[in-house]
């Protein structure tokens, strides 16, 4: 807009869905228009809505008005649960630092934004290479951030000296990484109550797990969910009771490989129920 410098778009006035005022008169400013199809606005928001903005009209160049929209007053829309408006990250994306599954840091900021305010703390218990921390740092938040991968501790640090140094002197902050080699380990010793097999029968109801068939008792075989390989523990709350076909193809894989090899041999359907 000339006089302004303001972006606008131009919508139209006339509309047919309004045809009882087709014909009719509206005073705009200095010029009188007949309707056409039908008008928008009543001549009294016509005068209204010229008194708040005298430059509110686009005049087209058959000398049709239209009113500007503008870019300053726009709201836009709620922003939905599929974000596609954000990359993922490019083999040569110069955020990269060398981690698998590194995320954008301009969708972790939109994270952030969306569930706290400043000053809040942040915590991210699984890091990686701590893009979820660089994002709170930037957007003055108290983060802590943790993983248990010394890769993702090497990259903390280094991209913690790289990109938030400057950031906390400036603020008059403090950081600090520890690096623990002293984890302790999770026991594999049996936990699980001595009963647990009969437990799980009476709460899977004699099915497997797995394809969900049902069999004997003595047809089904205790399984790890989370095998003890990736981390899980010998306790009641990672038991289950699986076939010895659907424990024999899980293996020390997880249950989505499961579900996704019993789909494949058309034993369960997409749905995951019995076929």
């Amino acid at each position: 807009e000339k006089e302004t410098g303001r972006r606008f778009q131009h919508i139209a006035l006339e509309q047919s869905s309004n045809s009882s005022s087709a014909g009719e008169i509206r005073f705009i400013g200095d010029r009188e228009v007949a309707g056409t199809i039908g008008w928008r606005w009543s001549q009294q928001t016509f005068d209204e809505r010229l008194r708040e903005n005298p430059h509110l009209i686009y005049w087209t160049r058959n000398g049709r008005p239209r009113y500007k929209k503008y870019a300053d007053e726009y709201e836009g829309k709620p922003i939905g649960t599929v974000w596609s408006d954000i990359p993922y990250l490019s083999a040569g994306d110069n955020e990269r630092v060398g981690y698998p599954t590194q995320k954008p840091l301009a969708r972790l900021r939109r994270v952030i934004e969306a569930s706290s305010n400043e000053g809040d703390v942040v915590l991210d218990p699984f890091c990686g290479c701590a893009t979820a921390c660089i994002a709170a740092e930037g957007l003055a938040r108290h983060w802590i951030g943790i993983d248990i991968s010394d890769k993702a501790a090497e990259l903390v640090r280094l991209r913690a000296e790289k990109e938030l140094t400057d950031l906390f002197r400036g603020r008059g902050r403090i950081f600090e990484i520890v690096h623990r080699t002293d984890v302790p380990q999770r026991s594999s010793e049996t936990v699980r109550s001595p009963n647990i097999k009969h437990d799980l029968f009476g709460e899977q109801e004699g099915k497997c797990a797995g394809c969900k068939h049902n069999f004997e008792f003595r047809n089904l075989e205790v399984d790890h969910i989370v095998p003890l390989s990736k981390g899980g523990a010998n306790a009641d709350e990672n038991l289950q009771l699986l076939c010895g076909h659907c424990n024999r193809v899980k293996g020390t894989r997880t249950m989505e490989y499961l579900a996704a090899r019993l789909r494949k041999d058309g034993i369960i359907n997409a749905s995951r129920g019995r076929k």
